[in-house]
């Protein structure tokens, strides 16, 4: 498993445990999924590049948190790699920037909210949604019992 987070926004400056906390939450909740091969991205970035990927992949002209684009096929499991590499099971994109903003007014940290949204995004690469009341629920509870498990060490 190889969880690749690229860093294109620098401000606000993020604590240097984070990378290793993100790399352990997905590593875990991958291999819980049976994906304990391939690679994973995890780009934190501003408003303007989320803005810009929400107009172009959702046709939504505004900002947003977290994006996650999935690689995965339709019954979970990743699409068949080309080479040696290992397969590509997908990219989250958090904007940094709406993270300050929620993390400031839920009252914790930066590292915490930036946490909170890898866990949402990598949920939605899994294939959980919140279309509906019942998967809203189910994929409310994954996203507690996994912040609880990781949430202390970030």
């Amino acid at each position: 498993m190889k969880v690749m987070i690229t860093t294109l926004w620098d401000k606000p400056a993020l604590s240097p445990e984070l990378p290793g906390c993100l790399e352990r939450m997905a590593g875990q909740l991958l291999a819980e999924h049976g994906l304990e091969k391939g690679e994973l991205g995890i780009i934190l970035a501003d408003n303007a590049r989320l803005q810009e990927l929400n107009r172009t992949y959702r046709r939504l002209d505004a900002p947003t948190d977290v994006l996650s684009f999935s690689m995965l096929e339709e019954g979970g499991g990743p699409a068949e790699p080309t080479g040696e590499e290992e397969p590509l099971l997908g990219d989250i994109y958090i904007s940094l920037e709406q993270a300050a903003l929620q993390a400031e007014e839920a009252g914790h940290s930066l590292e915490r909210e930036v946490l909170i949204l890898a866990i949402h995004g990598l949920l939605h690469i899994l294939g959980f949604d919140h279309e509906d009341e019942e998967s809203a629920r189910e994929m409310e509870a994954e996203e507690a019992r996994v912040l609880n498990i990781f949430g202390k060490d970030c």
